[in-house]
């Protein structure tokens, strides 16, 4: 993020290649301002927890595959 703040997330596949068609169609001004992803995995006491990524706050990303 462009304040420094650092995220991770734990996605499928499909998550992560959902991510980069927004990412990619965003670039060209087509679609929402941000992305919606579910943080299953990080939920706590909740029983669903979502996270908004704001395009133009992305500075860089990254994808490790396991």
């Amino acid at each position: 993020m462009i304040n420094g703040l650092q995220k991770d997330y734990l996605l499928s596949m499909k998550e992560i290649n959902d991510f980069l068609n927004w990412y990619k169609e965003r670039s060209f001004g087509i679609g929402m301002n941000f992305y919606e992803i579910n943080d299953e995995h990080n939920k706590g006491p909740f029983t669903s927890k979502k996270d908004y990524v704001v395009y133009q706050n992305i500075l860089m990303f990254d994808i490790k595959q396991y």
